[in-house]
């Protein structure tokens, strides 16, 4: 229960702070530095009036005729306890996915200048399962990357297992939030859909019940409700549960297969498989799935206290030498990225 709570609740939950100093990009600290959001953070209140407007016309309309009529009140209970536990988790895992650290690669300052020819850092080969796979260096977050790891031009940081900037939450979705992102994307679908067939049954339960009650035809009993009660409010609830809807059916569809292919919206995007001509990631199906969501989330490296090596000290100076890792675990989904140690 206690985990549930703090899914439900995460505004309440203790959250380590984020260290100010490692943070170089464009995201923003609110709550004691306990939340990191994006430069866009203002459109995430799109998401949130498309979910909660609707919730707010539903009351007004189909809940309050349920809940006074008799024949439907058990009925009525059950659409008004069930969509908003639905809505609290929504809001909750969008603010997780919006408000933690998706996975940003700290930069480093120190780097080895004979690595540099003509300006530039060569590119460097590392081994996945096998694979060569090119692995090339950020010049901005002074970082070797992975293929898994990418600089998102719009926050201005290096993030591991990066899928793709979200503009509807303003952040990146990487490694850490992917699992909120599929979870925010799943309930607005189930809870888009619920509602705008709630919609419907509430204006034909409405209908029949004046039908039968004045003696009238359902066209005139339909038009009777229409201007007579809030009947009405049941069109926005549906126009916008459906967009919401078909948006979020796009998009968990979209993912689905990604995930099931074992790629990143982004690899997707820019083609990087099809181009190289094999992807090195060799899990897939049910697999990849597991591997992607029910695994527990890494530490933040934004984290105050966070230290990569135990061993060393804080002030102890890194050893400029990149490490390439050569083979990994033979069909591990690995999103890890390759750094200056």
């Amino acid at each position: 229960m206690g985990r549930v709570l703090a899914f439900v609740t995460p505004f309440l939950t203790k959250r380590p702070a984020y260290d100010v100093d490692k943070v170089h990009g464009n995201n923003k600290f609110f709550m004691r530095k306990k939340a990191l959001l994006g430069p866009g953070y203002l459109w995430s209140l799109v998401p949130a009036a498309m979910i909660l407007i609707p919730s707010l016309l539903f009351v007004l309309g189909p809940v309050l005729w349920m809940t006074r009529s008799d024949e439907y009140h058990t009925g009525g209970l059950v659409i008004i306890i069930l969509p908003k536990f639905l809505i609290l988790v929504v809001l909750a895992s969008m603010w997780r996915a919006m408000s933690q650290d998706p996975g940003i690669v700290p930069r480093r300052e120190m780097v080895k200048s004979e690595e540099r020819e003509d300006n530039h850092y060569c590119p460097k080969i590392m081994h996945i399962n096998e694979q060569p796979v090119e692995v090339k260096f950020c010049e901005t977050c002074k970082v070797w990357k992975s293929p898994r790891v990418e600089h998102c031009r719009i926050c201005d940081n290096c993030v591991e297992g990066y899928s793709h900037h979200s503009i509807l939450l303003g952040t990146c979705v990487g490694k850490r939030t992917y699992g909120n992102f599929i979870c925010f994307v799943v309930f607005t679908f189930l809870v888009s859909w619920m509602r705008f067939a709630m919609a419907v049954v509430y204006l034909h339960l409405y209908t029949t019940s004046e039908m039968e009650s004045q003696g009238i035809s359902r066209d005139e009993a339909f038009d009777w409700i229409l201007s007579n009660s809030a009947a009405a409010l049941a069109f926005p609830i549906m126009i916008l549960c459906m967009a919401g809807g078909l948006y979020s059916g796009y998009l968990l569809l979209k993912h689905g297969y990604l995930m099931w292919t074992n790629q990143t919206a982004h690899e997707l995007n820019r083609r990087t498989w099809k181009i190289a001509g094999h992807n090195p990631f060799s899990e897939r199906g049910f697999k990849s799935i597991r591997s992607t969501l029910f695994v527990s989330k890494p530490p933040s490296k934004l984290h105050e206290g966070y230290c990569e090596d135990p061993e060393k000290g804080e002030d102890e100076e890194p050893v400029q030498k990149p490490m390439l890792v050569s083979k990994p675990v033979e069909g591990e989904s690995t999103h890890g990225y390759i750094e200056l140690l």
